[in-house]
């Protein structure tokens, strides 16, 4: 995992409620967020894509849609990499148990974590059972796509 990301990396953190009208405001953030680096339009829309998955999970399967309960999102990029964390709450969340789908039975559905563990270099789920706090680490590695080759 990133150690340490360079001193003039971008920090970015959200506070945002279990709606998904947020969603919106978290694909833009993203976008305005690696604006400066230049990236393909393809992988932009894939680190658009991840992000709004996983908070699209926070929202239907840890909050069930209730505004009234608030996940953070922590947006850190360099040059290098991206990085975003979610922290929430979910007591009982297994994330080992989340199942593999089947391709060849595509149904609504269940292709979220799937999707991000493709998009992204790094996933990692950390929960605390006692508090039920949950961590996303999603790291995607910039500079593997440098700006004349495709993404």
């Amino acid at each position: 995992m990133i150690k340490h990301l360079p001193a003039d990396a971008t920090y970015i953190k959200l506070r945002l409620n279990g709606n998904s009208d947020t969603l919106a405001l978290v694909r833009k953030i993203i976008d305005a967020a690696v604006n400066h680096l230049s990236i393909k339009a393809a992988l932009l829309n894939d680190l658009k894509l991840a992000t709004t998955e996983a908070c699209t999970n926070v929202i239907r399967h840890a909050y069930k849609f209730d505004a009234l309960k608030y996940y953070d999102v922590e947006i850190k990029i360099s040059n290098k990499l991206l990085l975003i964390e979610l922290l929430y709450c979910d007591p009982g969340f297994e994330p080992e148990k989340i199942p593999v789908p089947d391709l060849k039975k595509m149904n609504e559905g269940g292709l979220g974590v799937y999707i991000i563990k493709n998009i992204m270099d790094y996933v990692k789920y950390t929960t605390d059972p006692e508090s039920g706090n949950v961590s996303l680490k999603m790291v995607k590695l910039l500079d593997a796509f440098p700006k004349d080759t495709e993404a």
